[in-house]
Order: structure tokens, then sequence, then C-alpha cells
């Protein structure tokens, strides 16, 4: 039996033993399953020890410690997705536009979700460039507004808000669209460009595959870094030209 079969048996034993029913721990270790299986790591790297995800699992589910009634939690889809730095704030508007709440990231930057079925609530996102010393201050200036801290990325601070701070009960959804069913939205040619940056890197280290004296460091590095500066101006212009194509702005979601 795999580490990875043995980590959700156990997990689903301790989540019974807490009085979660059965057909809610089989949901969320499917789930669980195929969020390990795309990120490609250990689930106990991916996941912590499996006892303090079970504890996790069970508290955010509203279950405590009374036994099978199910709280609130039990009544909420949950679903994780990433995407790239471009196009991720567009996708948290989106996403809270349809009831999305954003509970915390995970140890991939991955955006862990939940949207209450009984009440659906949209939600607004923004995201701040700040230090690790101007958080705190950050964080408090934002507060009377209603922004909560719930992940931080390196330098990117995410914060959220109830829609209701602002417009109350006109918040609520009265017929949300369905769970999507992606989980990754990274742009296609992100891939291409690293695959491409990849060769790049082994054509230069390979002695006169592009005609440069690879013992010359410094011509290496002005290499490299000649590379990544194309890359991303290439980036930038790719961008704006799609950002300037008609109907960019018409809700779908980004590719």
């Amino acid at each position: 039996m795999t580490d990875t079969a043995t980590y959700f048996e156990a997990l689903s034993a301790l989540l019974r033993e807490r009085g979660m029913p059965h057909t809610r721990v089989d949901a969320l270790v499917q789930e669980l399953g195929t969020y390990a299986a795309e990120a490609g790591s250990s689930v106990a790297d991916e996941f912590g020890p499996v006892e303090e995800l079970a504890a996790q699992l069970t508290e955010r589910e509203g279950m405590g410690s009374t036994g099978g009634t199910e709280g609130p939690g039990a009544e909420a889809d949950h679903w994780v997705w990433t995407a790239d730095a471009l196009k991720e704030v567009r996708l948290l508007e989106q996403f809270g536009a349809q009831g999305w709440e954003v509970e915390r990231l995970d140890r991939l930057g991955r955006f862990v979700c939940r949207r209450d079925r009984r009440r659906p609530m949209r939600w607004a996102y923004r995201r701040e460039s700040v230090s690790h010393r101007n958080r705190e201050e950050r964080t408090e200036e934002l507060a009377p507004e209603g922004w909560e801290l719930f992940g931080v990325w390196g330098p990117l601070a995410y914060y959220k808000r109830p829609d209701a701070v602002l417009v109350g009960p006109e918040s609520q959804l009265a017929h949300p669209p369905a769970p999507p069913r992606r989980h990754v939205y990274i742009a296609p040619w992100i891939y291409v460009w690293v695959a491409v940056s990849l060769l790049a890197v082994v054509a230069v280290a390979w002695r006169g595959a592009l005609g440069i004296d690879v013992s010359d460091n410094g011509t290496l590095v002005g290499a490299l870094v000649g590379l990544v500066a194309g890359g991303f101006l290439g980036l930038w212009l790719w961008r704006t030209a799609r950002r300037d194509q008609p109907g960019r702005d018409n809700g779908e979601t980004p590719d």
C-alpha cells in the first residue's frame, strides 16, 4: 500500500471518529486526493501531519465535539485553485462575485475557498505589494474598511471583505453558478516560456552552441539576464495586445 493510500485511510478514519458524516468524508478525501495528484508532491508535504489536517477539517466543517450534527460549514462547497500572478486578481474578483470566500493560501500558494450553499454571499478582494516590516501597519489601515488579511505569498499580501459591508443583504446570491471544474489557471505561454528559457540556458552552457565563450562568466550572466529581460518585455507586449483586443472584458474566465 502506498504512502498516499495509507495517509488518506488514516484521514478517513480520524474524520469519522470525530463524527463527520461518511458521505462528507468520502467527498473531502476525494477532493484532497485530486489536489495532491495535481501538486505532484507527497501528501505529508502537501497537507502536513494527518492528525492536524483532520482537526482542521472538522473544525472548519463546524463539527467541533458535538458528534454527527452538521454545522454551517457542512453546508458548503470547497474548492482550491491557482493562477499566475498576472490574472489572479481578476479571477479573485470574478469568483468572489460568485460567492467564493478564500479562507487561506496553502503551502503552494493556492487559494483554498468555500461557498455557503444556503446563503452564498459575494466577496471582494485586493492584493497589496507590501514588505514584511510594513504589512502589519497596512493591515491596520485597511481594517476599518472591513478588509481582512487571509494570506501572504512573498511580498504580496491578500485581503478580503464581504460585499455585505457595503451593500448589506443585497450581497446575497440567489442563483450562484456551479463550482468550477478547473483548478489551474496558468496561461499556456508561461509553460512555453519556461521551456524555451531552460533550453536557452542549456544551449549557452554547452560550449560554442551559441557562439558564446562560456568561460567568460560575465558574458554568460549577461546572456541569461538578456534572456530574462527579453522574456518579460515580450510578456508585457503580449499582455498589452491581448488587453486591447475587443471583447476581452466580457466576464469570461481568462485563458
